[in-house]
């Protein structure tokens, strides 16, 4: 009913330029809706999950394609293919790609045939996904925010985007630490059925304001951040039982391992309190998901503090009763 403008008259009556604006909104309401519920070819994952890629339709042509980082001579042909695929005023400049390049350089992936750059994907890491932070990169930023994925034109519609998506996308997932929680970018809403068959989840409108047109946000997970069915959280308080020194090394172990953890799919964070004055000394706390309090103490007693007696801690469920916990 949301989709068709006479029902719509019956609903708002107001003036003739206020129903019409009233409509487009509607019906991107209603295209919003479709792809957070389209699941019947798994080309949305649960927003629980950690998204594991599905490969789009490709055609045998995109076997022909290799990759590399660019180095600085490539910066302009990539701005060529940049300005050719986007409006002036959404285009990144050559000074943004440039920067890129030299500060995010992990993150910027050409695709070649023949040993010609005909495409692109860059991306920049950042701890907020807000149009402030999206002119600098982060290299601990939480989020991996993609900047551009172009091609030709005269390359397109071959299956060369998809093989190009998929390989940055792999590339990305094998080589997180864990530290990247999700990949995230802005699209029109002609390319949301692009992104979705891709492995992203389409999260609202942005707010950010970026040329003229109407953007919307997508995400992909690379962590866990909430419960899966059937799970439920528990949290471990400790306390250091040996003076710091003898502590630290276990600490940088204690870190990697709750990193490799989260990459490998386990929905854990871990911290430390502090006080007033934002002085440590109030002892460890971790939170993390599990079925049952036997499989989340079998997860703690690898952790390195508590397998070199390090910490004497204590292990404990948490029953929500208001609200509920996202970890990042």
């Amino acid at each position: 009913i949301f989709t068709h403008h006479n029902s719509l008259d019956f609903i708002y009556s107001g003036s003739r330029t206020m129903r019409q604006e009233f409509h487009v909104v509607a019906q991107r309401l209603v295209n919003i809706l479709l792809f957070l519920t389209i699941d019947t070819k798994g080309f949305i994952q649960h927003s629980t999950q950690i998204s594991k890629f599905k490969p789009c339709a490709m055609s045998s042509l995109a076997d022909e394609l290799s990759y590399r980082q660019p180095n600085k001579k490539d910066i302009s042909t990539c701005f060529d293919i940049e300005k050719a695929s986007y409006p002036s005023d959404e285009a990144a400049s050559l000074e943004s790609l440039t920067y890129r390049q030299q500060q995010a350089s992990p993150y910027f992936l050409c695709a070649l045939l023949d040993d010609k750059i005909i495409g692109f994907v860059c991306a920049t890491r950042t701890n907020h996904f807000e149009e402030e932070s999206m002119s600098t990169h982060d290299p601990d930023g939480s989020f991996l925010a993609i900047h551009s994925v172009v091609l030709e034109e005269s390359n397109r519609r071959k299956g060369f985007a998809s093989a190009m998506l998929e390989m940055y996308l792999d590339k990305v997932q094998t080589e997180n630490d864990g530290s990247i929680q999700s990949i995230v970018l802005l699209a029109k809403e002609h390319l949301l059925g692009f992104y979705v068959k891709c492995g992203f989840t389409v999260t609202r409108p942005s707010p950010i304001v970026h040329g003229k047109e109407l953007w919307f946000e997508l995400e992909r997970k690379m962590v866990r951040t909430t419960l899966n069915e059937g799970e439920s959280w528990f949290c471990k308080s400790e306390f250091f039982k040996k003076p710091y020194p003898d502590v630290k090394p276990y600490l940088e172990e204690h870190k990697l391992w709750v990193l490799e953890m989260r990459k490998s799919g386990h929905c854990i964070t871990s911290g430390y309190r502090v006080d007033g004055s934002g002085r440590p000394g109030g002892g460890g706390l971790m939170f993390l998901a599990a079925k049952t309090y036997d499989e989340a103490q079998s997860v703690i007693l690898k952790d390195p503090l508590v397998a070199n007696d390090c910490v004497d801690w204590v292990l404990n469920g948490w029953n929500s009763q208001v609200g509920d916990i996202e970890i990042r």
